[in-house]
């Protein structure tokens, strides 16, 4: 039952999630009601349902029959399912660890759409997320040191990168997402975190060579949605994988 509770609560905070993206990336208030992006006419209550409405609408707004954005509905699914499979891997009734995870998948989700849709990272998003995981973290019991040491390498890494290649490499707003990584994984997770968003930006880059024409290695990646994802990954298999690999490499 708790994942089935779990599935509905990240349904219903991926709504929010859309309206925030939507919203901020056009400095538009948070309040109010919701409206069409096409027409402007303001949605109803029902037309508004995470998920069940779009189905029931068939894609379609109810005033101007404009194609919804798909985003919307993946995004309310994927949180969905996300916070259902924090519920099922929670370990022995850890309600904090819990807690933790499903506030990561929020702002990771967030983070992870508006840089796929925009190329930009908003500040409010990284440094708030990466202030509420530290504190969450240190609740849990991490060490301010390992919490710190990983922000700050993740963030170093990336001020490196972008000062040696003058922001062609990354925007400055991978820095600030390297202290919310480092924040939510703390050390060494968060080496891992590197590496995998490194192996999932390169496996990704080599895909549209392949498939697109147009694209090639010097084509802008929005890496933060790499960043986010493999954060996510860490959080929940982190000391499995640094097993494996170690393991791997000794044996």
């Amino acid at each position: 039952m708790l994942w089935f509770i779990a599935f509905v609560l990240g349904v219903i905070i991926g709504s929010f999630v859309n309206v925030l993206v939507v919203r901020l990336a056009a400095s538009e208030p948070m309040g109010g009601r919701s409206r069409c992006r096409s027409c402007g006419q303001q949605l109803a209550w029902h037309h508004n349902i995470p998920l069940l409405s779009f189905v029931w609408l068939k894609g379609r707004c109810a005033w101007c029959h404009q194609p919804i954005c798909w985003q919307y509905p993946l995004v309310e699914l994927c949180l969905g399912l996300l916070f259902a499979w924090g519920a099922y891997l929670m370990p022995a009734n850890d309600w904090l660890w819990l807690i933790t995870f499903w506030v990561l998948a929020a702002y990771a989700t967030s983070l992870f759409v508006f840089d796929f849709r925009f190329k930009t990272l908003p500040d409010v998003l990284t440094l708030s997320g990466a202030v509420v995981l530290w504190l969450l973290n240190f609740i849990r019991g991490f060490a301010i040191e390992s919490l710190l040491a990983a922000s700050l390498v993740a963030a170093g890494f990336f001020a490196i990168q972008y000062a040696v290649s003058r922001g062609k490499w990354i925007g400055s707003g991978d820095i600030r997402l390297g202290l919310f990584m480092g924040a939510a994984v703390g050390w060494p997770q968060v080496l891992a975190a590197l590496v995998i968003s490194y192996w999932l930006g390169a496996g990704w880059g080599i895909m549209l060579i392949s498939f697109k024409k147009n694209y090639s290695l010097k084509s802008a990646l929005p890496f933060g949605t790499f960043l986010t994802a493999s954060t996510v990954v860490v959080f929940l298999w982190g000391e499995k994988l640094i097993r494996w690999y170690l393991s791997f490499m000794i044996g």
